[in-house]
């Protein structure tokens, strides 16, 4: 895994002035690539491309770059791994085998013989690749088929610059960085920025699954999509084998075992990190598990992480929180996350990528796995929406008031309330199933958002106009949206932040295009979830270890935040709230929100807050270099 950065001028140079600044810039991404810096800078003084390198597979200088092609056509700055590159080398027959030992060599040779579009077709892995083509005067930018490495990119009339992460265009004074109203009230209504939009409203993210061409001759911009992502290419007579697709799941994890650097697992007691961890314990017994463990018994799976580790033959790590250690990640948090990005899991995330550090520059995790395979609970709540309340008669205010009273009653209650701990059913929690069953249509943005509040801006952003009619249809708007802006965000953040390098098994091309096929009700219905990967997992492990619940990555985040950040919150409040920079925010809306949180307990509002907290807290690290 590594970070890469650009810059191109259509009239002026590149002085030594520029050149320094671009190297400063390219060493803020430093632990995206601890391990070599190099750059090219053509003889015209018109085109900068750099990389840092984090070494994983062959450490050897000739997987250094940039890498130009053998023909010297093309010039490449990756950041990824392609995880078919021996199998892609068997067909490069002019190049000694000796020199195709890394997926980059391999993928500049590649991309001369067949180019760009056919080499993305056929490569599978992780990926954000920089390509300039000589010859032709294109500049190429891409991400992977999920979207799992970012790109930012600024395009104007003379120049272009891009980079892995945004903090290299912030600092850049040649560009002007004036906050997208539409991207922070988008913000802080779900807790990161959309799709291919960036907090600023002239830096853009290249989308996955994209392909980017930028014509240096007449300075144009083409898009396009790679492959085709629609569930409607669905084969109607498709039957499900349960071994093939065992099989798949398999390969993949041993595709990603594949390093020259020692590889660990991220272990829960749930169902996807618990697949992985058996065909770990097939492929190498002496890897290293790891587990994050908390005091508070119902967020703590630590316990139950060990016992399926020894079942497997595993090692298993616990790493524990201290609160030193919760105020180091969360000071931590806007370096790490150089836009506003406010998942809380965030923090137990970043924590264990610092630990794992010590140990391993790989990390095997089970992400995509809820995605893919019917996972979230809300997935369920849609169904039973669709079946129960969607045309119910009683679906109107007067039961929703009646209903929102019952709940109120019952949180007050001490009873209730073991019960809710119990089943880690949070005010916020009661608060979206109320939002969701009393509603008529469109229930998928009840899902997401943080809060029931709205009116951040001073007009209304309707992010999701699109009614989702179907669970197919959520569970794909989740993989372009959710998982790629939240989910894949948070662990790449977190996990580069402390050079470590995290793959997803269970996001696999392979995977994808064999699961598209299988009908809805094989993988979920009312009563039970991601039916197709606990079929596979019975066979390979006893019920009480799969019958336990999956507590999830979360933390008791009203704690912290009635704590040490509270007084810290209403200081960054009071010194923003006046700047113009922010002056479209609706700021009486956001002290209400403060208000009830720290002197109502409104609890349900927890998250947020937390959007608040990093919201500011990005704010006032960044806010010299934003433009009125």
């Amino acid at each position: 895994m590594c970070g890469i950065i650009g810059n191109l001028k259509k009239d002026n140079s590149i002085d030594e002035s520029t050149l320094n600044d671009l190297i400063k810039s390219s060493n803020e991404m430093q632990c995206r690539g601890p391990d070599f810096f190099d750059y090219f800078l053509d003889k015209d003084k018109k085109f900068f491309i750099g990389h840092l390198r984090l070494s994983i597979i062959d450490p050897s200088p000739n997987a250094n770059q940039p890498i130009k092609s053998k023909n010297g056509r093309y010039i490449i700055s990756f950041n990824g791994e392609i995880y078919n590159f021996k199998e892609l080398a068997t067909k490069i027959v002019d190049q000694e085998k000796s020199l195709l030992q890394s997926d980059t060599r391999v993928l500049i040779e590649y991309i001369s013989l067949y180019g760009i579009q056919k080499t993305l077709e056929d490569i599978k892995g992780m990926y954000a690749i920089a390509i300039y083509d000589i010859k032709e005067n294109y500049l190429h930018l891409t991400r992977d088929f999920y979207g799992k490495k970012p790109i930012y990119y600024y395009h104007d009339s003379d120049t272009i610059f891009f980079a892995s992460t945004l903090k290299p265009l912030t600092i850049n004074e040649n560009i002007k960085k004036k906050i997208s109203l539409d991207s922070l009230d988008h913000y802080f209504h779900y807790g990161f920025c959309p799709n291919e939009n960036s907090i600023f409203e002239n830096i853009k993210k290249v989308a996955p699954n994209t392909l980017i061409s930028f014509n240096l001759n007449n300075w144009k911009v083409e898009k396009k999509q790679i492959h085709d992502k629609t569930i409607s290419n669905r084969n109607l007579n498709f039957k499900l084998d349960y071994n093939h697709l065992d099989n798949l799941i398999f390969n993949s994890v041993k595709k990603r075992f594949v390093a020259d650097v020692p590889v660990s697992v991220l272990l829960s007691s749930g169902i996807d990190s618990s697949l992985i961890a058996y065909y770990t314990s097939q492929i190498d017994k002496k890897v290293e598990t790891y587990t994050v463990g908390f005091d508070e018994q119902n967020f703590d799976e630590s316990q139950d992480s060990k016992k399926i580790a020894n079942y497997f033959g595993l090692r298993n790590t616990t790493i524990k929180f201290n609160n030193s250690e919760i105020k180091d990640i969360i000071y931590n948090i806007p370096e790490a996350f150089d836009e506003p990005f406010a998942d809380s899991s965030q923090i137990p995330t970043m924590l264990i990528f610092k630990k794992i550090s010590d140990y391993s520059k790989v990390c095997i995790t089970g992400d995509g796995g809820d995605e893919i395979f019917y996972g979230y609970n809300r997935y369920q709540w849609f169904l039973i929406w669709k079946k129960f309340f969607k045309n119910n008669f009683l679906n109107n205010n007067k039961t929703k008031y009646l209903f929102i009273k019952l709940i109120n009653l019952f949180e007050k209650n001490f009873i209730s309330k073991k019960i809710f701990e119990k089943f880690n059913i949070t005010t916020n929690k009661t608060q979206k199933f109320i939002n969701i069953f009393f509603n008529n249509e469109n229930v998928y943005e009840s899902f997401l958002k943080l809060s029931d509040k709205n009116n951040f801006i001073d007009k209304k952003n309707n992010f999701f106009d699109k009614n989702l009619e179907n669970l197919e249809e959520l569970r794909d708007f989740d993989i372009k949206n959710y998982m790629v802006n939240d989910i894949l965000t948070k662990v790449d953040r977190s996990s580069m932040f402390y050079s470590v390098e995290a793959r997803s098994p269970f996001l696999d091309k392979d995977i994808y295009d064999y699961v598209k096929n299988i009908p809805l009700h094989d993988n979920i219905d009312i009563f039970s979830k991601k039916k197709v990967l606990k079929k596979i997992l019975k066979a390979k492990l006893p019920d009480k270890f799969i019958s336990n619940k999956k507590k999830g990555f979360a933390i008791p985040l009203h704690k912290y935040l009635h704590g040490d950040l509270k007084s810290e919150l209403f200081d960054n409040f009071e010194e923003i709230k006046n700047d113009q920079r922010l002056s479209g925010l609706n700021m009486n809306n956001l002290h209400e929100i403060m208000n009830r949180f720290f002197n109502y307990n409104d609890y349900k509002l927890s998250y947020q807050i937390w959007s608040f907290h990093v919201f500011f807290r990005w704010f006032q690290k960044y806010k010299k270099y934003i433009n009125n």
